[in-house]
């Protein structure tokens, strides 16, 4: 008796796992139910979840917010899309080769990233920091098996000489690169081709706006220029903080400041700059209200997002489709 329960459980759950995989092949959608095993730990990188937010903006009506958990790739950063497209791209560049090593100016989330990738992918990775740099930030970076030097500097552009201390190192070694998220176009197109396309799919086309912080630009203006590739009234908003750079020139006119080169501004339709107590007040709502654990950064594109939402014309009839926002979250830092 106990067979045959087995059996007709075995060929209940055959048959679900095969009509999942019909869907899947009919939308083109990944269903993580479908596919539990991962060849190796670099396949964990995207396809994060949207995660609905059901307390933060519910005052306004008829107005959807989703969070692209970013901070649900192995690292805990949005960064892990950005190090391996770079990578990868070396590779096929034939600048990068087996063995080879990957030189890097400076801390920030992608250089955690990088190291990660690094050594997965056998490379050895070098950042060169300036004196003032965090003790715990290069305990971090060491445990992710980079290897740092602190470079002692004159006074001046910190990161000019330690981008020129970097150049040094690849002079002197074959096989080498630097790898430069703010320059690297890999860095945009990552996010035109995979994080985009996964927004699109997951809200079956159903996306009116979508915000996100600037640091290198290159995920907003990847992601921006595909939702608007599909959806040329979409609206793409850039949240930051109000001294931002990105505020600093494309609002207020400072023609002295150098943007990245992975930032595309005819992808922006919008700037909105928060203060900090507010960015610190919306990452903590998020949690309290959300139970979500993520960085500053997000409270920052959330309390964008949320003025962004306050400033569409009421939409209090309910027949009326709801206006979806995607917020990225970039890290749980």
């Amino acid at each position: 008796m106990f067979d045959e329960i087995s059996r007709s459980i075995d060929e209940f759950g055959n048959s679900l796992l095969g009509a999942l995989n019909n869907v899947q092949n009919a939308f083109g959608r990944e269903l993580s139910v479908a596919k539990p095993i991962k060849e190796n730990v670099l396949q964990m990188i995207g396809n994060t979840p949207l995660i609905r937010l059901n307390q933060i903006g519910s005052h306004i009506p008829n107005v959807e917010i989703y969070l692209k958990a970013e901070f649900c790739n192995p690292t805990g950063s949005v960064k892990d899309r950005t190090a391996l497209s770079m990578v990868l791209a070396a590779e096929r560049r034939g600048e990068l080769k087996p063995g080879g090593s990957i030189f890097q100016a400076g801390y920030n989330t992608t250089a955690i990233s990088l190291a990660w990738i690094s050594t997965l992918r056998q490379y050895k990775f070098k950042v060169f920091l300036a004196p003032d740099t965090d003790q715990e930030k290069i305990k971090e970076l060491k445990s992710y098996g980079a290897t740092v030097e602190v470079v002692q500097l004159a006074k001046g552009n910190w990161d000019d000489s330690l981008l020129e201390t970097a150049k040094s190192a690849k002079d002197r070694e074959k096989n080498s690169v630097i790898l430069n998220e703010f320059k690297d176009m890999a860095n945009t197109n990552a996010h035109f081709l995979f994080t985009g396309p996964e927004i699109w799919r997951d809200l079956g086309g159903n996306v009116d706006a979508f915000v996100a912080g600037g640091g290198s630009g290159g995920t907003l203006s990847g992601v921006g220029r595909y939702l608007k590739s599909k959806k040329p009234s979409l609206r793409v908003i850039m949240g930051v903080s109000k001294n931002s750079r990105f505020i600093r020139k494309m609002v207020q006119g400072d023609s002295s400041i150098r943007l990245p080169e992975s930032f595309d501004p005819k992808v922006t339709d919008q700037y909105i700059g928060v203060d900090r107590d507010e960015a610190l007040r919306y990452q903590s709502e998020l949690y309290q209200k959300e139970g979500i654990f993520a960085g500053l950064t997000t409270g920052t594109t959330l309390a964008s997002a949320i003025h962004y939402a306050e400033s569409l014309p009421t939409r209090e009839d309910q027949k009326t489709p709801s206006y979806k926002i995607v917020v990225l979250s970039p890290d749980r830092l």
